[in-house]
């Protein structure tokens, strides 16, 4: 699997949602899949995806690679070790990009003057921290819709036709701290992602859709920078707590 289609497999649920991108580009991402052909084309559908594209640029960038290389948004979406090398500062950058495509200047603004330090430019950070919906002004900022569209991961349990029952967790937020409960959840996939899907594959999961099998180097990433965005975040928020 190239950088390409790891984007596009996670790109694809919220495209087919109407969250983002353009309108044929989920389309193109199961073509794209099952052939290969046309990555140029592939390339400039994800970089109209307004919240992905600063991030992934962000990180080619520190490196100097292509922002579809697969460790570039593998760091993004799953995470790995190209996001060590990012400073507050780099997150300052990537806020200003996104308020250049959508997220509301007061919003960034006040994002930027609260920003804590030690987060990385995960999926997630975006998710917890800018906010789910935030740029693109397509779905509220909710509990339930961070829990929806933070990458997260499930064992499969059982496969029922194009669902996937899994074991995974529920966001939960109690005292102004966020946590992750145990939690059973039933998932969609596509046949053409997961052709051989099964009983005991660890898939990662993004707004109720399982885009691919991960690794367990890669389910400990996931994990890890899961982990380190919540801690950040709730250290922050207990520390504004503190001072009222």
């Amino acid at each position: 699997m190239d950088g390409i289609e790891l984007a596009a497999r996670f790109s694809y649920i919220t495209n087919s949602l109407r969250f983002c991108g353009p309108e044929e580009a989920s389309y193109q991402f199961v073509e794209y899949i099952k052939t290969k052909k046309n990555p140029e084309k592939i390339k400039e559908s994800l970089k109209r995806f307004e919240g992905l594209y600063p991030y992934l640029s962000a990180i080619a960038e520190k490196h100097n690679k292509n922002f579809c290389d697969y460790d570039v948004v593998e760091a993004y979406w799953i995470g790995n070790e190209l996001l060590e090398a990012f400073k507050d500062d780099d997150l300052i950058i990537i806020i200003g990009k996104l308020m250049q495509r959508g997220l509301p200047k007061s919003i960034g603004n006040e994002l930027i003057k609260n920003l804590p330090n030690g987060f990385v430019p995960h999926h997630n950070f975006n998710v917890f921290y800018v906010g789910v919906g935030r740029t693109t002004g397509s779905v509220q900022t909710s509990l339930q819709n961070m829990d929806n569209c933070r990458t997260s991961w499930g064992k499969v349990v059982e496969v029922i036709n194009k669902h996937l029952i899994v074991e995974t967790q529920q966001l939960e937020k109690e005292n102004g701290k966020y946590f992750l409960r145990e939690a059973n959840k039933t998932a969609v996939y596509l046949k053409e992602m997961l052709p051989e899907i099964s009983k005991g594959n660890i898939v990662a999961l993004h707004w109720g859709f399982a885009p691919l099998i991960i690794q367990n180097c890669q389910l400990d990433n996931l994990k890890k920078y899961t982990k380190l965005v919540l801690d950040v975040l709730n250290k922050s928020n207990s520390s504004k707590h503190d001072k009222i």
